[in-house]
């Protein structure tokens, strides 16, 4: 089954009081593994995540080919940027391309569990197996993003849905969290100094993104937005409480 509308909200517990696990976004694939009134307990195919969904988000779609690489896009109803729009595309949205002409990218789509054709900006997508050699550059693409917790829809973000969403233009799905990121099999920085564009910094909790030697971009809860800030000055404003936990090289 795959995700229908612009994102669905995964929780912990099929209630609507229980805390937000995370996001699917539109066009990724799920497996159903339990069901409970409107709710179903499922995995996300992209980074194998488990919690409860509202089962109205879901429905059949054929295999996507393209995802959004854009910060958000949207769905016209024709190729013209005045039509209306049926629904927003957040960045890591799957679709799946009929054909692109001229500027547009005819799709195939899964909307009201009907199959409709719609239009999007052919410059806000790319192929599935498309490899982007700065990732970093999309990262600040999301610059000023709020801060949500849980949130993997660009509408809102935590810092670890920063780095996977980013590091996925890479052409690599990594883990969902900050601490399964941290497990990953990446070159270890042992010196501060030696650090550089692409390089990860894990901290108790939290992760951040140099783009250079000095500043350091994170989805925080500090400025509730995704903020770009000099190293130091998260160091010094998290004072003794700061424990570089790791430091890693992503490229």
């Amino acid at each position: 089954m795959n995700i229908i509308t612009s994102s669905v909200v995964m929780k912990s517990e099929p209630i609507e009081t229980s805390p937000l696990e995370t996001e699917c976004l539109f066009g990724e694939t799920v497996e159903i593994l339990d069901k409970h009134f409107d709710w179903v307990y499922c995995k996300l195919e992209t980074d194998n995540y488990c919690g409860w969904i509202k089962k109205k988000g879901l429905g059949k779609s054929k295999n996507p080919t393209h995802r959004v690489i854009a910060s958000r896009s949207f769905i016209y109803i024709n190729k013209n940027s005045r039509s209306n729009s049926l629904l927003y595309l957040p960045m890591g949205a799957k679709i799946l391309v009929e054909n692109i002409r001229f500027d547009w990218a005819e799709i195939s789509f899964n909307y009201n569990n009907e199959i409709q054709i719609g239009y999007v900006p052919a410059k806000h997508i790319v192929k599935l197996d498309h490899q982007l050699a700065d990732w970093v550059e999309v990262a600040q693409l999301l610059e000023d993003t709020p801060y949500k917790w849980g949130g993997r829809d660009t509408i809102g973000l935590d810092c670890s849905a920063l780095l996977q969403l980013s590091y996925q233009t890479y052409g690599e799905n990594i883990p969902r969290n900050t601490s399964q990121q941290i497990q990953l099999k990446k070159r270890n920085i042992k010196n501060i100094d030696d650090l550089k564009r692409g390089c990860v910094i894990f901290w108790e909790g939290h992760v951040g993104i140099m783009i250079d030697n000095l500043n350091c971009i994170h989805a925080n809860a500090f400025h509730m937005k995704t903020k770009t800030e000099p190293l130091l000055q998260i160091i010094k404003r998290i004072g003794k409480d700061f424990n570089i936990i790791k430091m890693m090289d992503f490229n």
